[in-house]
């Protein structure tokens, strides 16, 4: 176990966090569809004396009542799984074929649980208005903006929001974040190339979907190295091309499926305007009809200054400031809406290696007191 320094009194809840973690490991479910999981948080709040309420279909949110004057604040966790095959090779894998908590998101929600029970277990602990939401859908099609939406920020003046995300590629016990931006915007795209069929033998009657496909996803790489200025992170990538149904018949048409990333939104639109121009160029040079769709998916998530500097300075080693990555995380709705800061928590160790969205991701569970820890600093810090 990594060196690192937490509250005496959580070294008794090492029992706890092991037990519900792996309680909720086995019961991973998608978004919007996360019923078991809302099951076993309501009775286990409702166990502690909470009234928790309902968020959303298959979220929740708890209101803990504060002893102390300060800014009401919320706390985030992320309920569901992934569409993924874990191996059967530990004793508290999934239950549900083809689905597992492969990003963290069954410790998430075990720090929140363990949270509110250290509350009720020591009411001398000063706090304000606390809010923990319980949100599903996190890895699509994204529940945070559908939570902003019911107005509950403004209704209870929640003033300040926090979440954790484990990081595999972070050493176990670091807590690492930054001031800024930390996680990327992303869009969707979809782009799908009309030509004419023919044979092979006669090319000169066709348009050639499939070439002029390929002629696409070559010239996106030159958007990125002769478009963008070289301070600005972006990354532009086709994962899916679809084209093609025999090897002597020019293909008549090219389906590809891509997606988009960068920091700053004006960045973002001006991609998707060269996207479009691209596209165009490449009809005019081949003679095919063409259409490209964009899906808005998450804002980039972009730390809020002071309020890091606050949690920054109460935060014990190890810490580290985390370098901004092109992951993409709908946390960043509620910062559109409120000041927040996400924050990393290390998990990585030599057993422990296996990055998110993998079907071998795990952590060792006592990790998850030092996010706890970390919770009740930020909390104390308001008071």
């Amino acid at each position: 176990m990594s060196n690192f320094k937490i509250n005496k009194d959580l070294e008794n809840y090492k029992d706890e966090v092991i037990k519900v973690r792996r309680d909720l490991h086995k019961t991973p479910e998608l978004g919007f569809k996360e019923f078991k999981t809302k099951e076993y948080l309501k009775n286990y709040l409702e166990n502690l004396g909470y009234n928790p309420e309902n968020l959303l279909k298959t979220g929740l949110l708890v209101k803990v009542e504060g002893n102390s004057e300060g800014d009401s604040i919320a706390l985030r966790a992320d309920i569901d799984g992934l569409p993924i095959l874990e191996p059967k090779n530990k004793d508290f894998r999934s239950e549900i074929e083809g689905q597992m908590h492969a990003c963290g998101h069954d410790g998430h929600m075990t720090m929140l649980l363990v949270l509110a029970k250290y509350l009720k277990d020591h009411p001398e602990f000063k706090h304000p208005d606390l809010y923990l939401i319980f949100q599903p859908a996190e890895e699509g099609p994204g529940g945070a903006i559908d939570i902003v939406d019911t107005g509950l920020f403004r209704k209870e003046n929640i003033k300040e929001i926090y979440g954790f995300h484990l990081i595999p590629f972070i050493d176990e016990g670091i807590i690492s974040t930054n001031p800024g931006p930390m996680f990327a915007m992303t869009s969707e795209f979809y782009p799908v190339i009309k030509g004419k069929r023919s044979h092979a033998g006669e090319p000169e009657n066709g348009r050639d979907a499939l070439l002029a496909g390929c002629e696409f996803v070559l010239a996106l790489q030159s958007i990125v190295s002769r478009n963008v200025e070289p301070d600005e992170t972006v990354l532009i990538n086709v994962g899916k091309f679809n084209s093609g149904d025999a090897m002597n018949i020019v293909s008549d048409e090219t389906k590809m499926e891509g997606t988009l990333r960068s920091y700053n939104p004006k960045t973002q639109m001006f991609m998707k305007q060269r996207l479009y121009e691209v596209l165009d160029g490449i009809d005019k040079i081949y003679g095919t009809k063409s259409s490209l769709n964009f899906v808005d998916k998450y804002d980039p998530v972009i730390n809020n200054e002071k309020l890091f500097d606050e949690i920054w300075e109460v935060i014990p080693e190890p810490k580290q400031l985390f370098e901004k990555v092109m992951l993409a995380e709908d946390f960043s709705m509620y910062q559109n809406e409120v000041p927040g800061v996400f924050i990393g928590l290390g998990t990585r160790t030599d057993e422990y290696n296996s990055g998110l969205h993998t079907a071998e991701f795990n952590f060792n569970e006592e990790v998850l007191l030092r996010g706890i820890d970390t919770y009740l600093r930020i909390i104390e810090k308001n008071v």
